[in-house]
């Protein structure tokens, strides 16, 4: 019988397992796009021949959000002898008739504003104040005041219950929206009228006791 010894050989086998790597892709979300081009202004818009109106312009994209696109969009006039518009949609009035304004960007035009030009009728220059008693005026006693208008055109119109009065001092005299100006307490005041953005010079009343 054949006996065998020594040491026996141990034999060990490592496995190495491999992990899969997994790569998630984001969904790039598209930009949004130019749906529509609105100009602020109404149309018809009347101008007057020589003067300016500033336009303004929206557009809406396709995600909801809004965004001022005055400086961005390319603007015209149907008829530049009309009405002429620059770059920044600056609408000058040329000459008597109508011309539409558009605002153009990435292939979308906005509904056209029909600007309607026309000769300025004439235009309050100046307003003089005069009053019916120049002496001072008793605490408790009334002064009636009177404005007069010059006009573009050189014509002079009554335009007291047309203007805005004011006292620079209520408290020492009032004055009604006739120009009836009421004593209050002895002092100086103020008194002037004002109409579309002209006023008179002022006229100092002097208030005394009785």
């Amino acid at each position: 019988m054949t006996v065998f010894s020594g040491a026996c050989a141990s034999v060990s086998t490592s496995t190495t397992k491999t992990t899969p790597i997994f790569t998630t892709t984001t969904p790039t979300t598209p930009a949004p796009t130019l749906s529509s081009i609105a100009i602020a202004n109404a149309s018809p818009f009347n101008l007057a021949v020589g003067s300016t109106q500033q336009f303004t312009a929206t557009g809406t994209y396709s995600d909801g959000s809004m965004q001022d696109v005055t400086l961005t969009s390319t603007w015209s006039s149907s008829d530049a002898s009309i009405a002429t518009v620059s770059s920044i949609g600056l609408v000058t009035g040329v000459t008597v008739g109508n011309s539409d304004i558009t605002a153009s960007l990435s292939g979308i035009t906005s509904l056209p504003v029909n600007v309607i030009t026309n000769i300025p009728g004439p235009k309050l220059s100046s307003i003089a104040v005069s009053r019916s008693v120049v002496a001072g005026l008793l605490v408790g006693g009334t002064q009636q005041f009177k404005a007069t208008g010059t006009i573009s055109d050189g014509t002079v119109e009554d335009i007291t219950s047309q203007v805005t009065w004011s006292s620079s001092v209520p408290t020492i005299a009032t004055i009604s929206t006739t120009g009836l100006a009421t004593g209050m307490t002895p002092g100086k005041t103020t008194i002037t009228a004002t109409l579309s953005d002209v006023t008179s010079p002022g006229i100092i009343l002097t208030v005394i006791a009785p």
